[in-house]
């Protein structure tokens, strides 16, 4: 399935994920969030620096001085439209984690999302695309792993939980049916997820 990213408009540009404070960071802004929409659009193998620059309207010699090589771009920008500007405290376990899955499958399932998400599948045995692939990987195994050590401090899981584990067992069928099916995921299927797995961990009886 080949999702085409909308064309830029300075006025609508998709900022969230992105710290924008002051002219330079303006800039980053819009070539991190250009690098994604190009990425989206033509993979990464076509990826060229001249377009992104086009569409951000920042110099290419800017955008080298920042990011000098083409992985380093798009590792960039992948960190920035995807990752969460801070981890979820709602007061409970089960809130955080039916919070985080809501956002990252919204947005899997947003079209910038989905052509980001193919580029990934599509290209992943490429030598300059897996290694970004396994660190945003790492990236997010270590972000669900606080809402996992959260909980511990609070007393709502065992001191001896395996975070590895436990949020392997929250992800996987959410992202069976995002990535695998292609499917959409309703917000009562993640808390559906979130409670079985939970009511495992921490007993059934305790949970509800």
């Amino acid at each position: 399935m080949t999702v085409m990213a909308p064309e830029a408009k300075p006025n609508t540009r998709r900022t969230e994920g992105v710290r924008v404070k002051g002219r330079a960071a303006r800039v980053v802004t819009d070539v991190l969030v250009a690098t994604a929409e190009e990425l989206s659009r033509v993979g990464y193998s076509a990826l060229r620096v001249e377009d992104v620059a086009t569409r951000s309207g920042v110099n290419k010699t800017t955008i080298y001085r920042r990011w000098p090589t083409k992985p380093d771009l798009v590792g960039a920008a992948l960190r920035a439209v995807w990752e969460s500007p801070e981890v979820p405290d709602t007061g409970s376990l089960r809130n955080d984690f039916v919070s985080s899955l809501k956002k990252t499958a919204a947005f899997a399932m947003s079209p910038i999302g989905r052509g980001l998400t193919r580029v990934i599948q599509v290209e992943r045995a490429h030598p300059e695309v897996e290694p970004i692939a396994r660190s945003l990987r790492e990236d997010f195994r270590d972000f669900r792993q606080v809402l996992v050590q959260r909980g511990i401090d609070r007393q709502e899981l065992p001191a001896d939980t395996d975070a590895r584990f436990l949020t392997d067992m929250m992800v996987a069928p959410i992202f069976y049916r995002l990535f695998t099916e292609g499917e959409a995921v309703a917000a009562e299927y993640i808390e559906r997820v979130v409670d079985v797995v939970l009511c495992g961990v921490m007993g059934c009886a305790k949970h509800t």
